[in-house]
């Protein structure tokens, strides 16, 4: 289902003031969180964390996008999180990628607002307050950082590779042993450095900015990679399904990401080697 670009231009609009609204409220529940009482809540285990803020955030992102779209579906991670993606116009939004990270006061945590069209990302936000960065991309338009354009690095042997990995919520030891054993034997490669962060949309971010050259996760959602996949892309990186790089399924629940098809199909083979998402996923 096509938008035209005059409404791309416009759901753009929406997309940058929605996330500029909801990365203020992170920025300023940071910056008082001596004196903030935060309501932690848990969702599928202990380490897998929802605060007030998360649903504060969601709720001014999805009032500036209805406003403006009403007629466009939406997938949300806190309220919306049941919902599929069909054909249409569909905005798939996390308020705050990386809560864990946002809970300890830690830098990697942002905002990621995307619009999927025929299951596709058409368009992508992610803005990261505690670096003062904001990402963007539409697709054929070329991905930016702070408005000046960026690109994903040249480099392409592994030896000078920045991989980024995470621990997923999933902390059974089939699944940690499986991560543990993929990081070891790039760190024993030696690849430049094996990096664990919090936030997907973010590090997904640090490819389409050339700091890192390799990222892939299970165990992630739709609304973790889908609008940094688009930024991603438009800076001439690579994204698709863990096990497959021909195509990317928003809602397989793990991906690869990186600057190119040599180093991403790394992802791939070491994902296979330890059954990362066998153990991961229960699959």
């Amino acid at each position: 289902m096509a938008i035209s670009d005059a409404e791309l231009d416009i759901a753009v609009e929406l997309a940058l003031r929605a996330a500029h609204v909801a990365a203020s409220i992170i920025e300023k529940a940071m910056a008082e969180r001596e004196n903030t009482l935060l309501d932690i809540n848990t969702k599928v285990n202990s380490v897998d964390l929802v605060t007030q803020y998360d649903k504060q955030c969601e709720e001014e992102i999805l009032t500036i996008l209805r406003t403006g779209t009403p007629q466009y579906d939406i997938l949300s991670e806190e309220t919306y999180s049941d919902v599929g993606l069909s054909d249409k116009p569909t905005w798939v939004v996390d308020p705050i990628d990386g809560t864990t990270s946002f809970v300890h006061g830690l830098f990697d945590c942002c905002v990621s607002i995307a619009l999927v069209v025929d299951k596709e990302p058409i368009l992508g936000v992610v803005s990261a307050p505690r670096m003062h960065e904001v990402y963007s991309a539409v697709r054929g338009r070329g991905a930016y950082c702070n408005g000046q354009r960026t690109y994903v690095s040249e480099k392409r042997r592994l030896e000078e590779s920045v991989v980024l990995l995470h621990q997923a919520v999933n902390r059974s030891e089939p699944a940690v042993k499986s991560l543990i054993s993929i990081q070891k034997e790039l760190a024993c490669i030696p690849v430049h450095a094996v990096r664990n962060h919090g936030s997907a949309a973010l590090d997904m971010c640090f490819v389409a900015s050339g700091r890192a050259e390799l990222y892939f996760e299970v165990g992630i959602y739709a609304w973790d990679i889908a609008a940094a996949s688009i930024i991603v892309r438009e800076a001439g990186g690579v994204v698709h399904n863990i096990d497959d790089a021909q195509s990317l399924d928003l809602m397989s629940r793990g991906f690869c990401c990186a600057n190119s098809l040599e180093l991403s199909k790394v992802g791939i083979d070491l994902s296979k080697k330890y059954k990362y998402k066998e153990n991961t996923l229960g699959k």
